[in-house]
């Protein structure tokens, strides 16, 4: 599991669409699709259900929104936080 592929998560959930969270990233839509199967996969769960109206989240999906955010938050704040010594 990568930060990016977290971040992907949060974009698709914030835009309610693969196509328009691709289009924001700056990525192919094939290619996010690709980074969500895989870490479906690697998690052994099913983040989004995909219909031809769009995608939702399964309850799966939202505990892992959550900890998706968590994860990517704590990485912006280690990052922003100044160097002691």
């Amino acid at each position: 599991m990568r930060i990016q592929q977290l971040q992907y998560i949060i974009k698709i959930v914030e835009t309610g669409s693969m196509n328009e969270a691709a289009k924001q990233l700056f990525i192919t839509q094939p290619s996010l699709s690709n980074a969500v199967k895989d870490l479906e996969n690697e998690m052994g769960i099913e983040i989004f259900i995909r219909n031809p109206k769009g995608i939702t989240l399964t309850r799966d999906g939202m505990e892992f929104l959550s900890y998706a955010r968590q994860v990517v938050e704590q990485s912006h704040q280690a990052l922003d936080k100044p160097a002691e010594g």
